[in-house]
């Protein structure tokens, strides 16, 4: 636990010093875009959490460059042609500098997976009736079991999400409460180790340096979502290229994520083999004539193939759109059947509010909205996501929803399990511990 603190108090130190700078570069790396923002940053003096004595400041920003370029040697949202992501990063970085007059050194990095994975872990602590001290958050959350099964996972975010006083529960911030039993429960975020590994090696050598990470499911439902709806709680599901996502939010907080490795592609590749066209063919089919509901007029309507001959005399081939609706709903019904099956055993219905809201690029495709209504058995919308100062209208859309939300969290980061401060780490503490156990050892 402790090499995991100080591996990710490791990095908030690289995010303060990057902020201090002015400007830096978010990066959504995605399976069909990389999309980059350099955003100008300025400190507004405002203490932004309880978690320690040196609090992060919030800060101000504004987008002044901006690049998206198709992604390469990305597949199911990890690297197998590290060349080709390089190259793809080298690309949106050089753009999106170009246009914001700058150099760009220190990158925060989203992106999605489908290995992710949610658990809640809990700790309590007891001590004698009397207030609840800062010191008595750390020593609760010191004792929170982060050891994993799998040494081959990566614990990406550690959320705390509630604290209970004496079990009386729905505690923020518990500081000042008197009680004599202080107890926390956090949100453990992990994803496969590897993945992460492949993608800080891929910025090293584009001569970048990750000052932070947010997986993509997290930080678009930040973006995406309305302060009330976080507020009763709330589904957010991304529908993204390579994986599809869960996310749940309770009184602002993240309490629940698992994804799918199923998308958007996964469709295109269906329409791509039914009708034996290109993928790109495929993609602009999905995008001007695809949909999930059924209409009179569908066996009427055709729709024209592209050819890959040059042969002008060749007959045209052509398809009915009920033809390629029949190709679609399949695949869309197998993801929100697996996205179902997660919501189902996540105990959402116990929540006070059951919305569930759409975002990332596969919630544009046409009929969605009615399509998940009818499917979920809840009510639903399609999310837009929060508009930011100074982004370009042509990138404001669902499928920016993780770039923009990364923004936001770096202005505002929610606090993590090593942002506070642990009884242990005390100056002289480690020492005497050290000392007590070799005099028992040797005495």
């Amino acid at each position: 636990m402790r090499k995991l603190l100080q591996s990710q108090r490791q990095l908030r130190q690289k995010r303060l010093a990057a902020i201090k700078k002015g400007t830096v570069a978010l990066i959504d790396l995605g399976s069909s875009k990389v999309m980059c923002l350099v955003v100008s940053l300025t400190d507004i003096n405002q203490i932004n959490s309880f978690s320690t004595g040196k609090s992060d400041r919030g800060v101000t920003f504004r987008v002044i460059g901006a690049s998206t370029t198709k992604s390469r040697g990305i597949r199911d949202g990890e690297i197998y042609e590290m060349r080709e992501v390089e190259s793809a990063i080298r690309t949106v970085i050089q753009r999106a500098q170009k246009m914001a007059g700058c150099l760009i050194e220190n990158v925060f990095l989203t992106f999605s997976t489908g290995t992710q994975k949610s658990n809640l872990i809990s700790s309590s602590i007891e001590f004698m009736q009397r207030e609840v001290t800062e010191l008595d958050i750390g020593h609760a959350l010191s004792r929170v079991n982060l050891v994993y099964d799998d040494p081959k996972r990566e614990i990406i975010h550690a959320l705390p999400v509630n604290f209970s006083i004496d079990n009386r529960h729905g505690y923020m911030d518990p500081r000042g409460i008197s009680g004599s039993k202080l107890s926390v429960d956090v949100n453990i975020v992990s994803i496969q180790s590897d993945i992460i590994k492949n993608m800080v090696s891929c910025l090293n050598k584009c001569d970048l340096s990750l000052a932070g990470i947010a997986l993509a499911p997290y930080v678009s439902g930040q973006s995406s979502l309305l302060e009330d709806e976080m507020q009763i709680g709330v589904v957010c599901i991304d529908l993204g290229a390579s994986s599809s996502s869960i996310s749940i939010f309770f009184r602002k907080n993240l309490i629940f994520s698992e994804s799918i490795r199923i998308g958007g592609q996964h469709i295109t590749r269906d329409i791509m083999q039914a009708f034996q066209i290109s993928f790109l063919a495929a993609e602009r089919l999905k995008v001007l004539h695809g949909g999930l509901m059924p209409a009179s007029l569908d066996d009427r309507e055709t729709i024209e193939l592209p050819e890959n001959n040059t042969d002008l005399y060749a007959d045209r081939r052509t398809i009915t759109k009920s033809e390629l609706l029949g190709v679609i709903r399949p695949r869309v019904e197998e993801i929100f059947d697996s996205l179902r099956t997660i919501l189902d055993s996540s105990d959402f219905e116990f929540l006070p509010g059951q919305k569930v809201v759409l975002t990332g690029g596969g919630s544009k495709l046409a009929n969605i909205l009615d399509f998940s209504s009818i499917f979920l058995g809840k009510p639903t919308r399609v999310a837009v996501p929060m508009r930011i100062q100074g982004l370009p209208a042509s990138t404001h859309g669902p499928e920016a929803a993780a770039a923009i939300g990364l923004a936001l969290n770096l202005a505002q980061p929610q606090d993590e399990l090593w942002d506070f401060k642990a009884p242990f780490e005390h100056e002289g503490d480690e020492l005497i511990r050290r000392t007590w156990r070799w005099v028992k050892s040797n005495w």
